[in-house]
């Protein structure tokens, strides 16, 4: 009989550490996940901030991204650790756009995700180009 319950203390603490271990590789892998995500949004953001001309279309070193602590609360108690880096490459088929690409990484060491997103997007217009709508070639013809 004391065999029998020994054996089955055995079991119960294997399955119990199999279990535990399940558990603290599904919560890393959540908080792995939410990082990403967190990567993601910000590199979605300065794109976006980028089409609306809040961030000049320009390569750049990597920045740390300016949050408005108005509306990101969470971050402004625990420090935003995230940069981003803008890297433009004009396309040799189109004059006029570019490939838009920003890269986040992480200033904390311990955090490995990173987001890389691509776009296309219009360069901005050069001084002295002629204004949008109007075209050298095309004369009006009277009537």
């Amino acid at each position: 009989m004391l065999l029998e319950v020994l054996v089955a203390m055995a079991l119960f603490v294997s399955a119990a550490a199999v279990v535990g271990s399940a558990m603290l590789s599904a919560a890393n892998a959540v908080e792995d996940l939410r990082l990403e995500t967190e990567a993601t949004n910000l590199a979605q953001s300065v794109l976006t901030d980028l089409a609306a001309g809040r961030i000049e279309l320009a390569d750049t070193e990597p920045t740390t991204y300016d949050l408005d602590t108005t509306t990101a609360e969470d971050d402004s108690d625990k420090g935003f650790p995230w940069t981003y880096q803008i890297v433009t490459e004009d396309l040799s088929d189109a004059t006029n756009l570019l490939r838009v690409t920003v890269i986040v990484r992480s200033t904390d060491p311990s955090i490995r995700q990173s987001c890389k997103l691509t776009q296309w997007m219009l360069a901005p217009a050069l001084e002295g180009a002629p204004e949008e709508g109007y075209d050298e070639g095309f004369e009006e013809e009277g009537l």
